[in-house]
């Protein structure tokens, strides 16, 4: 191996180490100027891109949390997307960016954990971010609640009619 690689491969190892979760993307065919778009697309949401070699990525890997990239049969040219911003948000990205640039495509996505396929990778893009996963958790928290208060309103406004009908029921008595 050349001097600079293991530079190289450790600070691919630094930055998967740092960012915890990952998505390798295929670039192969997007001009320089597409890919700057993708770069500056992705920085908005507090992420990055780099083109790595595949073998550098595969050699980072080894003795990780994320050991599994190292298995991936990876071709072609691969870019790193990473960052401190949450991973939806960047599968968001990539996957409307690949809508309008066929060479762009998912490889794999490292998330909590877990090394995710193409497809699984893909996926990543619909979930919901932690802010909108808590907003439907409140929403739903708050729902049983309403509803109790909803049901409890309609039996007492009832009441006041069950009482003058039993009255008015005596009276003709």
């Amino acid at each position: 191996m050349r001097p600079e690689k293991p530079i190289i491969v450790e600070h691919i190892q630094n930055i998967l180490d740092e960012s915890g979760n990952f998505l390798l993307v295929s670039y192969m065919g997007l001009s320089v100027q597409k890919q700057e778009e993708l770069k500056d697309l992705l920085r908005e949401q507090n992420a990055q891109f780099q083109v790595h070699k595949n073998k550098l990525i595969k050699k980072a890997a080894e003795g990780k949390s994320y050991a599994a990239v190292a298995d991936l049969e990876l071709e072609g040219g691969t870019a790193l997307v990473f960052g401190e911003g949450e991973t939806p948000e960047w599968a968001k990205v990539v996957k409307k960016f690949a809508k309008e640039n066929e060479a762009v495509s998912f490889k794999a996505a490292f998330l909590d954990g877990e090394l995710l396929g193409d497809k699984a990778a893909a996926q990543v893009a619909e979930l919901p971010t932690k802010d909108e996963a808590r907003a439907k958790l409140l929403s739903v928290i708050k729902a049983g609640p309403q509803k109790l208060v909803g049901i409890l309103n309609q039996t007492y406004a009832g009441v006041p009619s069950v009482i003058k009908n039993y009255c008015d029921k005596q009276n003709e008595s």
